[in-house]
């Protein structure tokens, strides 16, 4: 799609959709902006479905604002829907300013949202993971409104406990993931009036065995004749381990949370401690020490005038901290 002028007092810029081509001059951009650089296979990585990087804005020639999207596919109750997980949002600090109609990052998230999402547009629908102030000005300027929140359960580790005769946790490596497109599929099944991102072996194996300078944990849970029951991906940390992804069936829950807390238990005793969207949260925290209000909002794109409201995935969303690219 061809750039467009927009005025800006005695200067112009310039929108554009972000291709390929475009990284080095993004990724010079992501080091201005936050202090530190991204390594090219690193963003390589995270962008590897989406030739169409985003949309980005400059001012004679040089990139000064970029809004993100990577395509995820969504199962739905009706079937799989196509939207993008929007992200990396940032402004070159000289443009930053005040968040208004005429700034910088105004222009590239409402280019981003009204080229590309909604109907008759590539996307469905987006989201993504802002802290409440970031989603608080974007919905003030009318760009957003709330799709759901996520929520931070955290639970005590078990130390020294053994699993059951019937029921063990194994490492998982490649192999292993096989087992995650059943589970994924039973997953569906029991969360069907949700929008759940598609957690296949696939997804599985590009978050959290291909993602360039980061280590997870992934443990099978299986029963000793059913075979395997749920996978669940874990972070360790100096001080706390993170449980980023799940995929199982409900019924599961209480064995994945057991097969956690034990990690965690020979961990040196570790807490434990994750994200749920608000949709989900009450079906893990049966045994969670805590669930608390996290400061992250997931946005949905303000409707157009007639489009049709609410919007039948807002308040149903399916999310862990995994879905985020940033933990």
């Amino acid at each position: 799609m061809s750039g467009a002028d927009l005025p800006n007092g005695s200067r112009r810029w310039s929108v554009h959709d972000a291709r390929e081509q475009d990284d080095p001059q993004v990724l010079a951009l992501f080091h201005e902006v936050f202090g530190h650089a991204m390594p090219p296979q690193q963003w390589r990585w995270k962008y590897a479905d989406a030739p169409h990087r985003g949309v980005l804005l400059r001012r004679e020639g040089r990139v000064v604002a970029f809004y993100g999207g990577v395509p995820r596919a969504v199962q739905g109750p009706r079937g799989t829907h196509l939207a993008v997980q929007n992200g990396d949002v940032m402004v070159q600090p000289d443009e930053r300013g005040v968040f208004t109609r005429r700034g910088a990052i105004y222009h590239v998230t409402e280019a981003f949202l009204s080229r590309h999402i909604g109907p008759g547009r590539a996307y469905e629908f987006g989201f993504g993971f802002p802290n409440e102030r970031a989603f608080g000005v974007a919905s003030r300027q009318g760009l957003y409104i709330e799709g759901d929140r996520l929520q931070t359960l955290t639970w005590s580790p078990l130390a020294g406990a053994p699993p059951s005769w019937w029921v063990r946790e194994v490492a998982a490596g490649a192999a292993q993931l096989r087992a995650v497109d059943r589970l994924w599929r039973r997953m569906a099944r029991d969360w069907r009036g949700l929008y759940i991102p598609v957690r296949d072996q696939a997804r599985w194996r590009y978050r959290f065995l291909d993602a360039p300078g980061s280590h997870y944990q992934l443990l099978l849970v299986k029963h000793r004749l059913r075979g395997a029951l749920a996978a669940v991906a874990l972070r360790e940390h100096p001080g706390h381990v993170e449980w980023l992804d799940y995929a199982g069936s409900r019924a599961a829950i209480g064995h994945a949370v057991a097969a956690v807390r034990r990690f965690a238990g020979q961990r040196g005793g570790k807490p434990v401690s994750g994200l749920f969207s608000q949709s989900i949260a009450a079906d893990f925290a049966g045994e969670a020490a805590s669930r608390e209000p996290s400061n992250i909002v997931i946005p949905l794109r303000a409707p157009e005038p007639g489009w049709p409201q609410p919007y039948p995935w807002a308040g149903r969303l399916w999310l862990m901290g995994g879905d985020t690219d940033f933990l």
